[in-house]
């Protein structure tokens, strides 16, 4: 009998030990912070790979929702070009657990910084993203996520050329991140 009750007292223990633990690692209505890395990998006829380091600051309004401003830099392989993405943020978490879903969209523009005149990075930057949240503390949290960028700019055809116009291209990328929040 008394080993019984040993066990029903620590499992009752346990049981109140997660539940209460799990409404400290989920999303707190205040400010909210991210560092992230990502790359984002080219597809289609115009695909260039880059790497992404992003800071969003933003507001949590309840446990669904937040919205934000972010910016960073991105960083393009074969031209070695550096841009920098200004976007809005607005995310979507699912459920109110340890681990959750997540849905996030970035909508902005993007401007180069590195000189480059046939082949420019100024344009619209849309990114939606799908992943999962796990918090860590009370106001930390890892998340991972994959998603699909495209970034618009124009080009220069036939440059240097008497032929030489203009024409809108948008780059098409799949991107896998890595975030850290606070």
């Amino acid at each position: 009998m008394k080993k019984i009750l040993t066990l029903v007292m620590s499992c009752m223990t346990l049981f109140s030990f997660a539940q209460s633990n799990d409404n400290e690692f989920t999303v707190q209505k205040g400010y909210k912070g991210s560092f992230e890395v990502g790359f984002a990998a080219g597809a289609g006829d115009t695909g260039h790979n880059r790497g992404e380091f992003l800071l969003v600051n933003g507001y949590q309004f309840n446990d669904w929702f937040s919205a934000g401003i972010g910016t960073g830099i991105q960083v393009w392989q074969v031209t070695q070009q550096v841009t920098l993405p200004v976007f809005a943020d607005f995310e979507a978490t699912f459920m109110h657990k340890t681990i959750s879903p997540y849905a996030d969209l970035r909508l902005g523009y993007c401007w180069g910084l590195s000189e480059d005149d046939a082949l420019p990075k100024d344009g619209i930057y849309i990114s939606p993203t799908v992943g999962f949240r796990w918090g860590m503390g009370r106001n930390t949290a890892l998340k991972l996520g994959v998603g699909y960028l495209v970034q618009g700019s124009k080009i220069k055809q036939n440059y240097l050329t008497p032929n030489q116009f203009t024409e809108t291209t948008y780059f098409h990328s799949l991107i896998a991140k890595i975030a850290f929040e606070f």
